[in-house]
């Protein structure tokens, strides 16, 4: 493991899509269990608000009518439907109860794959001084993946959390942390980030 050090007062952890139609519905969630997943999540955020670190809250919700869903990929057969899901003020588009975010707190809510794209977390991330996140989340090859390609675009040094991160699949999920995401960050367990903290 390399010597990293971690300062709370320029890092900011996103925990990122952790909604309860996400991680207690039906999709599959590899290759930890949602309970697992949320677990890791309440350990790394515990030492966050510990040492004073700002928390980000992403969450992604649609719509009513879903249309601010995005478009079907390229290919995909016509006339199929986005899935309804996660709709504003419906219980399964809120943040997990385990991991309920405080009055401190930020909450940014987007409408595309990337919170970089549709929210105002930059203005966040400008104003507390932030220069390097830690990111977590559902899914890995969603949100997480997404959000790491832009924030390097950017110039934010990143650390993904390798076990507070899942997808619906387990080869999804290595694929990602075993090949793609170290050319773009420290890739560790929430063990070694934790320890890397030191306020």
């Amino acid at each position: 493991m390399p010597d990293i050090t971690i300062d709370p007062k320029t890092t900011a952890l996103l925990l990122q899509d952790l909604q309860e139609e996400l991680l207690k519905g039906d999709r599959p969630v590899a290759p930890l269990s949602g309970a697992e997943l949320i677990a890791n999540c309440k350990k790394l955020l515990s030492k966050a608000r510990e040492v004073g670190m700002l928390v980000i809250y992403v969450k992604v919700t649609r719509r009513s009518d879903m249309k601010d869903a995005p478009r079907p990929a390229f290919g995909t057969p016509l006339g199929t439907p986005a899935p309804r899901m996660l709709i504003e003020g419906t219980p399964g588009a809120e943040i997990v109860s385990e991991l309920a975010p405080q009055p401190e707190d930020v909450v940014v809510t987007k409408h595309t794959t990337s919170p970089f794209n549709t929210t105002d977390i930059e203005v966040y991330l400008r104003r507390f001084g932030i220069s390097n996140l830690i990111l977590t989340g559902y899914s890995t090859t969603g949100v997480v993946e997404a959000s790491l390609r832009d924030a390097r675009d950017q110039d934010y040094d990143c650390v993904v959390v390798s076990d507070c991160c899942a997808a619906g699949s387990i080869e999804e999920h290595t694929s990602r942390m075993d090949l793609t995401f170290p050319r773009s960050a420290w890739v560790a367990n929430v063990d070694e980030v934790v320890a890397a903290i030191r306020g």
